[in-house]
């Protein structure tokens, strides 16, 4: 069975421009193709160089079509790319990350930054408030895709 959902896009005026991540939990690891940042109302993914460029481009660029963005138990599907989700901390932390996004309130994505991690190091975040409009402007929306796979009884 799969949920689907629109995210709200943005996109900062400047290039480099981008809000503070603000407080979290992590689950940090420069060597994993994906971080996890958890705060309150938002979540955030710190991508390692290869899967970042392809997520930029896929997730953060221009389009004809609405981009979409595809949610398993064992993979991240940006549009036609497929990322496998191979250790048991991404295996753990996807599942997180779906029940967040299939909440009720409405859903934001943007770009954000943190001074605890190295510069120039840009977090993909997912929040249930949107970003200051003096900073970032919206773009055309993302489909969201899960895939909710039955409890096993």
């Amino acid at each position: 069975m799969n949920d689907s959902r629109i995210v709200k896009r943005y996109n900062a005026y400047y290039r480099g421009w981008c809000l503070a991540f603000g407080e979290h939990n992590a689950d940090y690891d420069e060597e994993r193709d994906i971080s996890w940042l958890f705060g309150e109302d938002r979540i955030g993914l710190i991508l390692s160089p290869n899967l970042r460029k392809q997520a930029q481009h896929e997730l953060l660029g221009h389009h004809d079509e609405i981009p979409q963005l595809k949610l398993t138990d064992h993979s991240v599907m940006l549009n036609q790319y497929e990322h496998s989700l191979k250790d048991d901390v991404d295996k753990k932390n996807i599942f997180r990350f779906k029940e967040f996004l299939m909440q009720g309130e409405e859903m934001h994505m943007f770009l954000c930054s943190h001074l605890v991690y190295p510069s120039r190091t840009r977090i993909l975040t997912f929040a249930t408030k949107k970003p200051l409009n003096i900073m970032y402007k919206e773009m055309q929306p993302l489909n969201l895709i899960i895939d909710q796979f039955p409890p096993v009884r």
